[in-house]
Parts: structure tokens; sequence; C-alpha cells
């Protein structure tokens, strides 16, 4: 990551290194980067003071009629092009701006982490707050989408999965018998290797990669940095793995539910907070060392199931991969160690400096920005309200569990199961967001009524299931 005193600092090193363009990011609803890109020579002082406009409306959260707005580089966050180096483009991340007051648009949702981040500075609760990232994502040949009317279907390629429709079987790797496999069965350890530089090239470091249990699937792991920086990097990494794969013909998708049988995709979160440089999510005396703080953070997350999974799994795709069985957590339960579980305390962590815990329902179809301020908002509300997780019922427990009893099963809080529902409760329980306006409840409605959108356009389609199931009825 590069940073900037002023423009005449931003064009000597444009001059130094020979930068033809300037480009500028800011993301969507969505989570996508969008991009306008100037020549150097039109860099001046009025791109920092007036700004650049926009139709934010094509961004998904600001109203047609409010629609026009200004972006304005932030120079703090500028870096080289990670993937093609030797490019002659320099980029920056921007803030988005309204024209009227010429302050930051309450709805930039570069902002709303950090005013997530202030909320939990204001209440005396920390001052910082670290987050580590795991992502999982497929490494395709091919990926073809069919949806005509005579035809819907999807079909991926990859030279990884076993039995092909040739019988070639060239060190292929066996429906979820991927995990950390080497060369030659992991086809893709190059190719990670290459999206590793890149990512460091930004100032994203990797602490590892490997390949996942999935067939053709990867995971890459990052070391701890601020949720400011972290929810800028997250977007920013995948658009570089997106990038990085093109380069080479080959797809990335980062869908939860990607092929029938196959592990599904997960985004791992990692956190722990810090109060002048101390992490107070540790206490030798309390449950697995974690301080009522944590636990109480804890409580937060899992007492708004609902209205949070909206924020960190807000596709149709997500809930295939939240079902019953398998790692994917559906259970508002923690413990020590559970990969069934939805928040993981590390059994391996010794230091406690990095004492924390694991959100594991997250995926990475999810806004980064949106998300990551929901979990700090709905920590905070546990911190707030001494939500205790153990008398609500929230656990430990220290076993799969699917292989509890399906009374006792039943009678643990779960996730949604789908969007629709996912969606309603965060019509009904938002008052943790929009505690200190960090979330604008505009924001939130817009959000449901995309989604709402993606319902009622997915439920125009027919599943190839439901014909191979039904057709002859």
């Amino acid at each position: 990551m590069l940073s900037f005193q002023n423009v005449p600092d931003v064009l000597k090193f444009a001059a130094d290194r020979g930068i033809e363009f300037i480009s500028f990011h800011v993301s969507d609803i969505d989570g996508r980067f969008r991009n306008v890109t100037i020549p150097v020579e039109y860099f001046t002082e009025k791109t920092i003071t007036e700004g650049i406009g926009i139709d934010a409306s094509n961004l998904g959260f600001a109203a047609v009629d409010r629609s026009d707005m200004i972006i304005k580089p932030d120079l703090n966050f500028g870096f080289l092009d990670p993937v093609e180096p030797e490019s002659k483009v320099l980029y920056f991340l921007c803030d988005i701006l309204d024209i009227d007051t010429d302050q930051s648009f309450n709805q930039d949702l570069r902002h709303i982490v950090g005013k997530a981040v202030a909320a939990l500075r204001e209440e005396g609760i920390a001052d910082e707050v670290q987050i580590g990232l795991e992502l999982e994502f497929y490494i395709l040949d091919d990926l073809y989408s069919t949806m005509t009317t005579r035809e819907t279907s999807y079909r991926v390629e990859s030279r990884e999965l076993a039995s092909p429709p040739g019988g070639s079987e060239l060190y292929r790797i066996y429906s979820n018998r991927g995990y950390f496999r080497a060369e030659p069965n992991d086809h893709h350890f190059a190719l990670r290797n290459e999206i590793c530089t890149a990512l460091k090239r930004i100032g994203l470091e990797v602490k590892y990669h490997h390949h996942e249990v999935g067939s053709s699937q990867a995971e890459i792991e990052f070391k701890f940095r601020s949720v400011e920086f972290m929810a800028d990097a997250t977007t920013l990494a995948k658009n570089i793995c997106h990038r990085v794969a093109r380069k080479h013909g080959k797809i990335i998708s980062f869908i939860p539910k990607l092929i029938p049988g196959e592990a599904g995709n997960g985004m791992h979160i990692h956190q722990f907070l810090l109060k002048e440089g101390k992490n107070v999510f540790h206490d030798p005396a309390g449950l697995y060392q974690l301080s009522p703080t944590a636990l109480h953070y804890i409580g937060g997350l899992l007492s708004h199931p609902g209205s949070l999974v909206a924020l960190t799994n807000p596709t149709t795709n997500s809930y295939r991969r939240l079902i019953p069985g398998f790692e994917a957590p559906v259970k508002a339960v923690f413990a020590e160690g559970n990969r069934s579980a939805a928040v993981r305390i590390p059994g391996y962590v010794k230091d406690p400096q990095e004492r924390r815990f694991e959100f594991r329902t997250i995926d990475a179809t999810c806004n980064p920005y949106l998300a990551y301020a929901a979990m700090l908002m709905a920590g905070l509300d546990g911190v707030r309200r001494k939500i205790d997780p153990v008398k609500e019922g929230f656990g430990p427990y220290e076993t799969n569990l699917y292989d509890l009893p399906p009374e006792k099963l039943d009678r643990i809080k779960s996730f949604p199961s789908n969007l629709k529902d996912a969606l309603n409760a965060l019509r009904s329980d938002r008052e943790y967001l929009i505690y200190r306006d960090v979330f604008p409840e505009h924001l939130l409605e817009k959000f449901v009524s995309t989604k709402m959108k993606d319902i009622a356009d997915m439920q125009k389609v027919p599943h190839p299931w439901e014909i191979a199931r039904y057709y002859d009825i």
C-alpha cells in the first residue's frame, strides 16, 4: 500500500515510475469494485478538492433522484497494479461524498466500518479491531451457465475433478479428498503462489495457502490487520484472485456452494479487540481463557442469527452451503476447536495477545464493508447488554452437533435456512445496527429490496433437480 501527502507527492511518484494512468476504485452494494480511470496529466488539485462525479444509483445504494455524488481518492490507500506490475497504472481506493455538503455520504460503505469501530471506542470497549481472514474458492478451467427457454443449466470443468467424461485420470482428486494435497494432484500450486505474490504487493500478508477439501478448491489465510484495512483488502483480494485467474485462462469462484457433493466455500473471520494495545479478549481465568467482554461479544453475535447472516451471507446460494451435517455451521453455538459451531475458539492459540475466536458462518459473497461492520455492531450489542452465551443456551458444545439426538438439536437456535427468512429478520431486528447511526436505515432498506429482487428473479427459473424429480408425475 502506498501513502501520499498531497498531489505533488503523487505526481512526483508517477513521474519517477513512468505512470500513464490513475484509476479509482469504489465498491458497489454487492462488494464488487467499480472504477474510473484518467490519464495521469489530468490528476490535479481539482481531483482532490472537487472529486470526480458519479451516478451512485448504479452502485446500488443511492436513490435515483439523489444519485449525483462525487468520489475522492484516499491518498493513504494507493497501490501499483499488483497483477500486472509492468503496467503504468496507479490505483486509489475512493471515498464517496455528498455533492451538497461536500461531506462523507452517509451510505459510503467504506465509512460504515470506521463508524462501527468508533462506536466501540466511544463505549470504552476497545480502540482497535483486528481481523484475520480465511478465504476459500474454487479454481476452474471453465464455467458455463445457460438460461434460455430451451435450457437451464450450468457446467463446471476442471482438470482436477475425478471421473471426467473421457475417463482420463491425470492426477485428479476424488470428491472431498483434497485437503492439503500436494503436487502433482494439486494442479494450482503455482497459481496460488502467484496470487499470494500479488496480494503481498498491496501489503496484504499471507499466513499460508493450501489445497482445500474440495477438488479444485483452495484456501488463502491472511495475517491479522485492522478491520478498516481488511474491509478494503478483502474486496481487493477477491478482485486480484479473479484477475490472476483470468490471466491464466482460469475462473475463480467464491460462490458458497458451486459443485454438488463437494465442500462449500466459506470465509472464516478470526477477530479480537485491542484497548491501549492490550487484547481485551484474554482472561487466563475465563472460559477458554476468554474475558467477560469476549464472551458477551460472542453472545451478541449469536443473539442476532437472522439479521446478521442477511449481511454476512447475502445470496440465495449462501443457504445451499448452510445445511445440517457439514462444517458450514447452521446452529448458533460456540465451543473450542469445534468446526460444527458457528463460533469456534481455536484451541491451538497460546499467545494471550492473540486470544480470539472465529466466526465460521460467513461466506465471501458478502460485502466486507457491511458484513464486518455488522459483526462489530452485534458484538457491541452483546457487550452493552452483557449477553452471557452460556446462560442463553449457545454452548459451549464440545461435540459434533449433528451427533446430538434430534430433540436436543431442535432446541438449539438455528440460523435461517434461506435468504428470505434472513432478510425478514433484518427488517425486524436492526436496532443494534443503527445504534449510534452506524448503519443508515435507508441503506438497510435498499439492501433488503435489492436482495428480495434476487429471490424473486431466482424463483422464476425452474431448477434442474425439480425437472429430474417431477417431470413424469
